[in-house]
C-alpha cells in the first residue's frame, strides 16, 4: 500500500486503509470538472464528514492520477460560498438583496413565470447557457424542446467551433494526435500539461520526448509544455489563419505532399494550389510576428516527416479567422499525408461498449424549429449541429438589448457565469438589467447571481448518486458521499422537477431519476442498481486500432434537416462546395481580428502590446474555485504576463499593481515579468472575480477595474465574430501602466 495515503489505490488497498483509519471509502467520480466522465475516486468519510480523495488505479481515464482540484474536493464541497437555501430577488437588479424560499416555491415562480411568457410571446423567448459541456447537458437541451424553444446558447468559444470544422472538411472530429508513434508533434494553441493533466496528456508528452520525438510548440508565450519543445514559434494571438496559409503555402510550392492520397482522396486541390500563392511565409510575418524562415523551417519539418501529428487546442478557436485557421491545419494534416496513419491525426476509435440512449429529443426537430433560432451560433443550413439546435450565447444576450429579430425574456444559467464566462461584460450586464427574468442554477455564489430573479442551489456531484457516466470502453455508477449540506437538490432533479412543473412530466419520467438512468441503460440490459454492483464500473474491450479509415469516415452524414452528407465528394474538402453554396468562402482565408498591430495600426501608438488570455489553468476550471483556499494559496492574484523588455521601459517590477487598458475596459492586476512571452504581448488567465473567504481575499469588481479579461475585448458584431462559426476574439491592444 502506498504511503502517501492519497493514493493512487486500488479498490482493495482502499478498503484496506479505510478499515486501518476507521472511515468508509466510497468509489466514485471527480466532480471538480464536471459532471463529466472524468477521473475515478475514491472519496474517504469519517462521521460522516467527506475527509480526502485519492485517484482510483482502476480507472482507465486517469489510471490513478489526480490534478491539484481533485485534492481538494472536500474544501469546495464545504465551502463558505455554498448556496445553500433558493433565493428570490427582493432588491433592484444588482443589489444582491434575496429572502430565502423553498425549493417547492421557486419551481412555481420559475414555472409560472415560463407558462406566462410561452402564452404571450411565444416558448421561443426561453434561452438555457450552455456549460462546458456536461452530464447534464442533454437535459437541457430536453428541456428546450419540451416547452418549445431552440435557443441553447452554446459558447461560441470551445470545442465545438473545431469540431465543426474539422467534419466539414475531413468529416470526424480528430481526436488530438498520436503521441505514441509521431516523430514529429507540434502543440499548436494547446496546454497539454494543464488541460486535464490526470487523463494521460501529460504523460504522453513526456514519453514521446523521451522516445526522441521532436516536439514545437506554437503559441504566444511559453507554457509548461514550452519546457518540453526543441522549437518555440511565438506567433501574436489571433493569428494563426494566417500561419496555417503560410505553411500550406510551402509545402504545395515545395511539393511536400502525398500525391496518392491527395490524387485519391481530396477534392479541389488545384484550387488550392492556385488560392495559396496569395499566403508568403514574407507576408505571413508581418502578420504573426513569426519570422518567414522560421515558417518555412517548421513547415518543411512538418511536411517532410514520415509520422507527424499536431496537436491543436482550443486557442485556435478565439478569433475571428477560427474556421479558417482550423480548415487550413486540417488540409495541412491531410495533404502531406498525416490522416488517420500511425503518428498522425486519428479518427476516434471504436470499441465494443453500446451507447447510452440519449435523453435528447433530436427526433422533434423540425424545419420551423431551426427557422425560430434566435441567433443561431451557426448558419441554420447547418443545423442541428451534433449537439442540437444552438444559438450562440453572446447573441442570446444581444437579443435583449436589440430586440431583434425578437427578444429572448428568460435565460436559465446552469452552471456558467456570463458575466466572465463570455465577451463584452459591459453588454452583458447591461443585458441582465434589461431581462424581464434570470435564473442562476449553480452550486456556490456565481460572479452573476445579483441580477438573479431566482438562485437555484444546487448539490455537489459528492452529494448525489447520479447519472452514471460512459467514456471509450468504461462505464460507470457516480456513488453519493455524503448526504447534502442542505436542502437542495441535483442539477438532474432540478430539470426533471422543473419539467414536471410546467406539465411535461411525461417527457421528464415524472420526475424519477432512477427511470431516467434505466431508461438510458437500456442498450446495456441493465439498470443503475446492477451497474453499482461494479465498485470501479465495467471496462469493455477495446477494438484494434485501424487506419485510413476514409471510407468510413468520408461518407457520413452530418446532423443537419437535410441529412446531407459532411463531405459531398466522399473526398477531403479542401474546396468546400457546402460552404460556397451557403455564401462563405470555400477555401480558408485571412480575417484579422477587431484591433491587431496590422489590422488597426492607427491605434498601434495608444495601444502598443497585445491583450490575449490563457484559458487553461493548472488550478482552476474557468471562473470557478478560486474560494478554495490550499488552491488560493498556490495563485492567489491575477497576474500579467509580460516580457522584460516592456516592463522595463515602464517602470514596471515583478509583483508591482499595474494597469491594462484597452479600448474596450480596463483591468488593476500584479505583473509577473516573464522571459517566456512575445515582448509585444501581454497574456492573463481568464476567469478572475471570486475572492476567498478562508484567506481574507475579497471578490474582484466584474467590470473595469477588476481582472476579468472578458471585459476587455470587443463585440463589435462586423469584426468580433467568425462568421460562420461564431467564434469570439479574445484579442486587442492595450497599454500597460504601474498602478
Amino acid at each position: 500500500m502506498p504511503k502517501n495515503n492519497k493514493g493512487p489505490l486500488t479498490y482493495e488497498e482502499a478498503l484496506a486503509l479505510s478499515k486501518k483509519t476507521r472511515q468508509t471509502v466510497i468509489p466514485t467520480l471527480c466532480g471538480m470538472c464536471g459532471p463529466t466522465m472524468g477521473c475515478g475516486v475514491y472519496a474517504f468519510v469519517k462521521d460522516g464528514i467527506f475527509t480526502k480523495v485519492s485517484g482510483m488505479k482502476e480507472s482507465p481515464i486517469n489510471h490513478g492520477a489526480l490534478c491539484a482540484k481533485g485534492f481538494v474536493a472536500p474544501q469546495w464541497v464545504y465551502s463558505p460560498d455554498r448556496l445553500k437555501t433558493p433565493l428570490q430577488r427582493i432588491g433592484e437588479k444588482g443589489e444582491g438583496r434575496f429572502r430565502e424560499i423553498t425549493w417547492n416555491e421557486a419551481l412555481e415562480i420559475i414555472a409560472g413565470t415560463l407558462k406566462h411568457q410561452k402564452e404571450k410571446y411565444g416558448p421561443e423567448t426561453l434561452a438555457m447557457l450552455s456549460p462546458a459541456k456536461r452530464s447534464y447537458s442533454d437535459y437541457l437541451y430536453r428541456f428546450l424542446i419540451a416547452h418549445g424553444s431552440p435557443n441553447y446558447g452554446h459558447s461560441g468559444i470551445c470545442a465545438i467551433q473545431k469540431m465543426f470544422s474539422f467534419m466539414y472538411t475531413v468529416g470526424g472530429n480528430l481526436r488530438g494526435c498520436d503521441y505514441q508513434n509521431a516523430d514529429v508533434i507540434l502543440i499548436w494553441g494547446r496546454q497539454p500539461i494543464y488541460s486535464g493533466p490526470s487523463q494521460g496528456s501529460a504523460r504522453a508528452l513526456v514519453k514521446a520526448k523521451q522516445r526522441g520525438a521532436k516536439i514545437i510548440t506554437i503559441k504566444p508565450s511559453v507554457e509548461a509544455d514550452g519546457g518540453f519543445a526543441d522549437i518555440w514559434v511565438p506567433i501574436r494571438p489571433g493569428t494563426d489563419a494566417a500561419l496555417a496559409l503560410a505553411m500550406l503555402h510551402v509545402v504545395v510550392n515545395e511539393d511536400l505532399i502525398d500525391h496518392e492520397f491527395v490524387d485519391t482522396w481530396c477534392y479541389g486541390y488545384d484550387k488550392l494550389k492556385e488560392h495559396i500563392q496569395l499566403y508568403t511565409p514574407a507576408w505571413a510575418e508581418t502578420i504573426t510576428g513569426v519570422p518567414a524562415g522560421q515558417i518555412i523551417h517548421v513547415a518543411r519539418i512538418y511536411g517532410k516527416a514520415e509520422k507527424a501529428g499536431i496537436d491543436l487546442g482550443n486557442g485556435v478557436e478565439h478569433a475571428p479567422s477560427a474556421n479558417d485557421a482550423i480548415r487550413a491545419v486540417t488540409i495541412l494534416i491531410a495533404i502531406t499525408g498525416h490522416l488517420d496513419r500511425p503518428g498522425g491525426n486519428l479518427f476516434p476509435p471504436s470499441g465494443e461498449m453500446p451507447t447510452p440512449k440519449s435523453v435528447h429529443l433530436r427526433e422533434r426537430y423540425t424545419r420551423e424549429w431551426v427557422d425560430k433560432l434566435v441567433g443561431p451560433e451557426f448558419p441554420k443550413a447547418f443545423q442541428p449541429f451534433v449537439e442540437g439546435t444552438s444559438s450562440a450565447y453572446y447573441r442570446i444576450f444581444d437579443s435583449v438589448l436589440t430586440e431583434k429579430p425578437y427578444p429572448i425574456r428568460t435565460i436559465i444559467a446552469p452552471g456558467t457565469q456570463p458575466t466572465v464566462s463570455t465577451r463584452g461584460s459591459k453588454r452583458v450586464v447591461e443585458a441582465l438589467k434589461k431581462l424581464d427574468f434570470y435564473v442562476v442554477a449553480d452550486v456556490a455564489r456565481t460572479a452573476d447571481m445579483d441580477y438573479a430573479d431566482i438562485v437555484i442551489p444546487l448539490a455537489t456531484p459528492y452529494e448525489t448518486d447520479h447519472p452514471f457516466e460512459a467514456r471509450g470502453n468504461w462505464i460507470m455508477a457516480r456513488n453519493r458521499v455524503i448526504e447534502p449540506l442542505a436542502d437542495y437538490k441535483s442539477m438532474y432533479e432540478f430539470i426533471l422537477d422543473l419539467g414536471a412543473q410546467m406539465g411535461y412530466g411525461a417527457d421528464f419520467w415524472n420526475g424519477s431519476m432512477m427511470d431516467s438512468m434505466n431508461d438510458q441503460l437500456t442498450p446495456f440490459n441493465m439498470t443503475i442498481d446492477e451497474l453499482r454492483r461494479h465498485p470501479t464500473g465495467i471496462k469493455y474491450k477495446s477494438m484494434p486500432r485501424t487506419y485510413e479509415n476514409y471510407r468510413e469516415f468520408f461518407s457520413k452524414n452530418s446532423p443537419g434537416l437535410s441529412g446531407k452528407p459532411f463531405l459531398p465528394h466522399g473526398k477531403v474538402e479542401i474546396y468546400n462546395t457546402t460552404f460556397e453554396e451557403e455564401g462563405f468562402n470555400p477555401l480558408p482565408e485571412w480575417r484579422e481580428p477587431p484591433e491587431s498591430m496590422t489590422g488597426t495600426p492607427e491605434l498601434v501608438k495608444d495601444y502598443p502590446l497585445i491583450l490575449s488570455d490563457y484559458h487553461t489553468s493548472k488550478l482552476y476550471t474557468a471562473s470557478w474555485q478560486r474560494n478554495v483556499p490550499h488552491l488560493r494559496e498556490i495563485m492567489p492574484y491575477p497576474t500579467l504576463h509580460i516580457h522584460p523588455d516592456a516592463a522595463l521601459r515602464r517602470g514596471i517590477n515583478n509583483d508591482d499593481w499595474i494597469i491594462v487598458e484597452s479600448p474596450h475596459g480596463w483591468m488593476k492586476v500584479k505583473a509577473e515579468i516573464y522571459e517566456g512571452i512575445r515582448p509585444d504581448t501581454v497574456m492573463i488567465l481568464h476567469g478572475w472575480w471570486q475572492g476567498c473567504v478562508e484567506l481574507g481575499i475579497r471578490d474582484f469588481p466584474i467590470l473595469d477595474g477588476g481582472a476579468n479579461a472578458n471585459n476587455m475585448y470587443s463585440v463589435d458584431p462586423d469584426k468580433a465574430f467568425d462568421p460562420l462559426i461564431t467564434a469570439m476574439s479574445s484579442q486587442t491592444l492595450v497599454q500597460v501602466r504601474k498602478a
